[in-house]
């Protein structure tokens, strides 16, 4: 394009014109931009760059951006249309900066990628709108057409790439969260029902009546599970490969934590419940129980609160978690010290018979500490491993 320029330049001044200068326009790089390709290609997401510019023009910008380094692998897509299904695919697999790219071409790269993978096509103009209606994700600029933004389902409005990681982040902490919810939830619950199943079962009075179940899940659903919603997130939550879209939402390892917690729960429990019934009254040792209960469940919500290390969790910033456990403590003092103690039906307990009950609970710490430890394990060889 250069030499063009220059060779045109020498025939006008065969005609006497005067060269005066030269004007060269170029389109700069957002700030941010090559650092938030590098993260998102950290977490697993292929980033193509598809223009309608000259090969050169694509190779420098893909090179500043660290997308290619070589001229010889940006694809000339003018002969893109002839290409076979097969070549096709061949072509889209190893490709990752295509130049001279039309509308039809855009769409076709956009077909054969929607067949590999999950996509998402940035665009501003009228030329992107196929590609952006064909994309499954189809994001458009704050600044670019009606029509663009009319066939996209997201509107960028700082026209920042760096949005884009950004919502990827925020994405998966989401889903994470919803995942610590759901064990959680779940785990606590079902151990609470095997609890009393396994009372009935061995032939054992119920370790704790209905209101004080009630107040159980006040404790500690109501005020724990909300937090967890809360958390920031993993520090390596950018670094995981995405997940199959067709995949559960609880795995298999995730599944096997709610099993492991709502046993264990049940187990220390009833070894608590029925150890007070040797040596204390019935009501003391359901008095004991209703507190291992709810001091499993907040040692349960402390561990899923990451897969880190517990001394770890605690350095990870969420006011609310520390709040709502502070208050769920408070809580559970004023029922069993004060006036109210009658209405959920306990005894009193001394404090050597609570500190039992603390270190009993603790059991529960050292379980689940020691399952986060092996799946920490087992994603060191298998870096997909949920």
């Amino acid at each position: 394009q250069v030499d063009d320029s220059f060779s045109k330049l020498k025939q006008l001044s065969s005609e006497k014109f005067e060269f005066l200068g030269f004007v060269a326009i170029a389109d700069e790089l957002r700030p941010r931009v090559v650092p938030a390709i590098d993260e998102a290609t950290g977490a697993g997401v292929r980033v193509l760059m598809i223009t309608g510019d000259h090969a050169e023009t694509a190779y420098h910008i893909a090179n500043k951006i660290d997308i290619d380094d070589s001229p010889s692998q940006v694809y000339d897509s003018r002969q893109l249309m002839k290409l076979s299904k097969i070549k096709l695919a061949e072509v889209v697999e190893r490709t990752r900066v295509y130049a001279r790219v039309i509308p039809e071409a855009k769409h076709k790269i956009l077909t054969e990628l929607n067949r590999m993978d999950i996509t998402a096509m940035t665009g501003d103009g009228v030329n992107d709108v196929p590609a952006l209606a064909q994309a499954h994700v189809g994001v458009s600029m704050g600044s670019g057409s009606a029509i663009a933004k009319d066939a996209s389902d997201i509107i960028l409005l700082d026209n920042n790439f760096r949005s884009i990681v950004t919502a990827i982040r925020e994405g998966r902490i989401v889903i994470a969260n919803i995942k610590r919810m759901l064990i959680y939830l779940i785990g606590t619950n079902a151990g609470e029902v095997l609890t009393m199943l396994g009372a009935l079962i061995i032939g054992m009075p119920l370790p704790v009546v209905a209101v004080q179940i009630l107040w159980i899940n006040l404790a500690t659903d109501t005020f724990m599970v909300i937090p967890l919603g809360l958390e920031p997130g993993d520090k390596d939550i950018m670094k995981r490969r995405p997940s199959n879209p067709n995949a559960p939402i609880l795995t298999k390892f995730m599944l096997s934590r709610i099993a492991l917690s709502a046993v264990s729960m049940a187990t220390i429990t009833l070894l608590v419940f029925g150890l007070f019934l040797n040596w204390h009254s019935e009501a003391e040792a359901r008095s004991a129980a209703f507190l291992v209960l709810i001091v499993i469940q907040w040692i349960n919500a402390i561990i899923m609160r990451g897969e880190a290390p517990l001394h770890k969790l605690f350095k990870v910033r969420n006011r609310a978690f520390f709040v709502a456990l502070a208050t769920a403590i408070l809580l559970q003092v004023i029922v069993m010290f004060t006036p109210l103690r009658p209405i959920l039906h306990l005894e009193v307990i001394h404090s050597d018979a609570i500190l039992a009950c603390l270190i009993a609970s603790l059991t529960m710490l050292t379980i689940m500490e020691t399952h986060k430890y092996i799946g920490r394990r087992i994603r060191r060889t298998h870096p997909d491993f949920e």
